[in-house]
């Protein structure tokens, strides 16, 4: 058997191996920063969810919050300032993110609405 094909036999057999959520790029897309955020980043709360790098509560029930078989909270975030925006107030915006999704693993998820 060639090499190649034993390691993708292996892959497929080995039990625990993570598959990253394929919707993650896709519903980030261009424009958009799409980052792993870590435990300490995406604190839960009885309300939902708070992201601390941007300062923002996400609450249960908001469309953005997506269920996730990864592992991980992944955080997709896009620029506060839009192109409708009049100038001034692009300014005081610009450098300034916010959620766009919010994918929390199913398994955070369930340990948070049971307790």
């Amino acid at each position: 058997m060639k090499p190649i094909m034993t390691t993708a036999l292996l892959a497929l057999m080995l039990p625990g191996v993570a598959h990253a959520d394929s919707r993650i790029e896709r519903f980030c897309g261009a424009g958009h920063q799409n980052e792993v955020a870590t435990q300490e980043a995406v604190k839960p709360n009885p309300a939902g969810y708070y992201v601390v790098p941007l300062r923002e509560q996400v609450d249960e029930g908001d469309p953005r919050i997506i269920l996730t078989n990864d592992q991980d909270f992944h955080l997709c975030t896009r620029p506060v300032a839009t192109p409708n925006m009049s100038a001034n107030d692009a300014y005081l915006q610009s450098g300034k993110r916010e959620v766009k999704f919010l994918f929390v693993p199913i398994l955070n998820w369930r340990e948070r609405t049971s307790s």
